[in-house]
């Protein structure tokens, strides 16, 4: 293949990647919205929901533009529905709270912190799978 091969090749790939991408943002305030087993909840409502809180309670942090987390968001929510009876969970915006961000050194999203009655006691970064997530949540739940 020539040159011109090469950069027809790449051009298509290109192209095909940001049409995907594109397809995949049609409606990211989505994410914004709670679910039945995960609370949206925004910088104001933190500290009674999840600081003041006793119990387990567990904490996305993402951003509608982020891929990972709209990955995670469908796969929380899904592993949330068999521990909601005994674990809180909720979701932060870090671009609408970006304090939140800031106090709980948000270095990478998705990121999701577990807190056992207001304390912090772990935290996860980047994607992950459905089998690490229910051990974390099953560790969080064993947690004194």
């Amino acid at each position: 293949m020539n040159l011109y091969g090469w950069l027809r090749f790449w051009f298509v790939v290109v192209t095909a990647g940001n049409l995907l991408f594109v397809a995949g943002c049609e409606n990211p305030s989505a994410m914004n919205a709670s679910t039945a087993n995960v609370k949206h909840i925004a910088q104001g409502e933190f500290a009674d929901q999840v600081t003041r809180a006793a119990g387990p309670i567990v904490v996305d942090f993402y951003a509608t533009w982020c891929n990972p987390c709209r990955q995670l968001s469908p796969l929380l929510d899904s592993v949330a529905g068999s521990f909601t009876d005994k674990i809180k969970f909720f979701k932060v915006n870090v671009d609408e709270s970006p304090g939140l961000a800031q106090n709980f050194q948000i270095q990478a999203i998705p990121t999701v912190l577990f807190f056992k009655d207001g304390k912090l006691i772990d935290r996860m970064t980047g994607l992950t799978t459905e089998g690490d997530l229910k051990s974390k949540l099953d560790a969080l739940l064993a947690s004194k």
